[in-house]
């Protein structure tokens, strides 16, 4: 079985599905768990936007969104949370909704 990161479904339930434009949902937070929406805090909306936020100030130099979501680790420190956290938000970026 293939079980979501954490993180992952972290992001799930603050923002909804990832949509195919890469950009940030402004309605209500889907619920990772299934089908309902429901209203995500503020802490973890505002967690959701920090780790999009770190890996957007990450993207190498001259590099295009579209480079970036086919390598979400460059300009990963190397530690395996880092290059989690980062392939968790590319991963969120590029999914249909």
């Amino acid at each position: 079985m293939n079980r979501p990161s954490p993180v992952g479904m972290m992001l799930q339930f603050a923002f909804g599905p990832g949509p195919a434009n890469a950009k940030a949902s402004r309605g209500p937070a889907a619920n990772a768990g299934g089908d309902e929406a429901c209203d995500a805090s503020p802490q973890l909306l505002a967690l959701a936007a920090a780790a999009k936020a770190w890996w957007e100030a990450g993207r190498p130099e001259g590099w295009s969104l579209e480079q970036h979501l086919a390598s979400p680790t460059a300009g990963c420190d190397g530690s395996e949370a880092e290059r989690a956290l980062a392939q968790t938000v590319a991963h969120w970026l590029v999914q249909e909704p």
